[in-house]
């Protein structure tokens, strides 16, 4: 038949993967006995001595089924999609596969929150271990920590597996350990670990369970019936699995769906069904309120805004010069607006940062300054400079200007208190001065939200900078607003397509510049 033939024999190889040290964390063997008599094909058990080996069984050929975890899985599948999972093992007592990785302590460790491990002696899985190695790695990264970096740590200890790491945290091996819930919770229900014993100071969301998993290249016949007989056998004895016994086991798709389920379910408990009840309430009385008709709204729209159409076509280009300088001027006032804001910004921004402020008193007023001007339309603003220094482009640069200084000094000030302690710590204790704490720290880590902040704040200027024309701040928007009191419908379109034209290029400019630098 294949290579898998030897006389009129089929013999498969099932690697298992050391999630656990003993047989009833992760026990397959009745499962094992029972396809190999149900299908006639002798099938060897081989527990292996890490993930790696396990994944290079399968990629080779030596193994054709196996055992992994998630992370494992996906190393194993490749691209070539050389592994495909078939069935997923439902714990005893759960509706769902899913399992948490968990950060674990001695209950009087001085370990309390999850930024407490830095600098401790931690204990972790092998590289290609889910709950130990990979999800872990992702949670402290969150929080600025790398797991890889081994400054960060007095010591990393790479453990064989989830039992192992647990006892390595209760004989004081290891400060702390990142370890999967289904051995702690086994361990607890067999009695070889009391719960008084640790204490979980952090849990990870929901990992999606461990697979069950079979290479492509066995007859599909073959395969069909291994995961009709491994989806039946909870119908005919005990099932072991991962962390012991399981209720059954399903379809890798009905895992993903009850991954997601468990995770949207808290979504739509009785806080959000009340909340999109008070939601219809206030905006039926906002209806009320304001004699809004939706019925006459829509009726009344359909009618005048046909009509309206119906005016500006075809659009008149006839001044087609006149009307792109004028779009010209636009964002040229959309520019110096930007570059005025940028300018104003830096400082207060910095300032603004609750974690780089002098003191309360400049952090206090500087962030009043940023409301305020954010408080302001652009509009008023530029109603005020054009009665004070008449029509004009100075009076829309200097709204835009100061108006968007409001929301750029408040993202510049956002990035800096989110940014990585740890180098300005670092210079600081090398007698690093204020500004080279400032230059070679803080500006490296908030330049890309500098750059998409800036480009953003840009070509929302372009867009506003054509309204401000309404009120007499000149470029486009005064031609426009001169259009619509001449009933020059037909210009109307015109000025609204160039203005289209103009803003979809710069955009497009926009969003590649920001691909390149960021």
């Amino acid at each position: 038949m294949d290579k898998y033939v030897q006389g009129s024999e089929i013999k498969l190889t099932l690697a298992i993967a050391p999630a656990s040290d003993h047989p009833g964390g992760l026990d397959l063997d009745a499962l094992v006995d029972y396809l190999s008599r149900e299908t006639g094909v002798s099938i060897l058990s081989k527990r292996c001595s890490d993930y790696a080996e396990a994944i290079e069984m399968l990629r080779n050929g030596s193994a054709q089924i196996g055992w992994l975890g998630p992370y494992a899985f996906r190393e194993a599948a490749g691209r070539d999609g050389t592994v495909e999972a078939f069935a997923v093992g439902i714990p005893k007592g759960k509706d769902s596969p899913n399992y948490h990785s968990l950060f674990i302590v001695k209950p009087a460790s001085k370990i309390h929150l999850l930024a407490d491990v830095r600098n401790s002696v931690i204990g972790v899985g092998d590289q290609f271990s889910t709950s130990g190695r990979e999800v872990p790695s992702r949670e402290l990264a969150e929080i600025g920590i790398d797991i890889g970096n081994e400054n960060a740590f007095a010591k990393v200890v790479t453990m064989d597996n989830h039992d192992t790491a647990i006892r390595a945290v209760l004989n004081g091996e290891v400060d702390v350990a990142a370890v999967s819930s289904v051995n702690l919770e086994a361990l607890v229900v067999d009695g070889s670990v009391r719960p008084d014993e640790f204490r979980i100071i952090h849990q990870s969301t929901n990992i999606p369970g461990a697979p069950l998993v079979y290479t492509r290249n066995i007859p599909s016949n073959l395969k069909q019936r291994l995961k009709e007989l491994v989806l039946d056998a909870h119908n005919h004895f005990q099932v072991g699995g991962y962390g012991g016994l399981v209720e059954r086991y399903v379809d890798p798709v009905e895992s993903h769906r009850k991954h997601l389920e468990v995770r949207l379910r808290p979504q739509w408990g009785w806080r959000t069904i009340v909340g999109i009840l008070a939601f219809i309430f206030v905006y039926a009385l906002v209806f009320i309120d304001l004699e809004v008709s939706l019925t006459q709204l829509i009726s009344r729209s359909i009618m005048y805004i046909s009509d309206v159409l119906g005016r500006m076509l075809p659009p008149d280009f006839s001044n087609f010069r006149e009307l792109m300088g004028a779009m010209v001027e636009t964002v040229e006032i959309a520019m110096l607006g930007t570059l005025l804001a940028i300018t104003l910004s830096i400082p207060i921004g910095l300032l603004s940062a609750r974690n780089i402020a002098p003191n309360y008193f400049l952090y206090f007023i500087a962030r009043t300054v940023t409301v305020f001007f954010r408080a302001i339309p652009e509009f008023i603003m530029a109603m005020i400079l054009v009665i004070a220094i008449g029509f004009g482009a100075m009076p829309g640069v200097i709204a835009l200007g100061f108006h968007t200084m409001g929301f750029l000094a408040k993202f510049y000030a956002e990035a800096i208190e989110h940014i990585d302690e740890n180098p300005i710590q670092a210079l600081d204790s090398m007698g690093a001065s204020k500004g080279q704490v400032l230059a070679f720290a803080i500006v490296p880590q908030v330049m890309p939200a500098f750059i998409g902040n800036n480009l953003y704040i840009l070509d929302r200027n372009i867009r506003m900078a054509t309204m401000l024309g309404i009120v007499g701040a000149g470029g486009i928007g005064y031609e426009l607003q001169s259009a619509f009191r001449m009933f020059e419908y037909d210009r109307v379109s015109a000025i609204i397509i160039i203005i289209f034209a103009t803003i979809f290029l710069i955009d497009m400019i926009s969003s590649h510049v920001r691909a390149k630098i960021m």
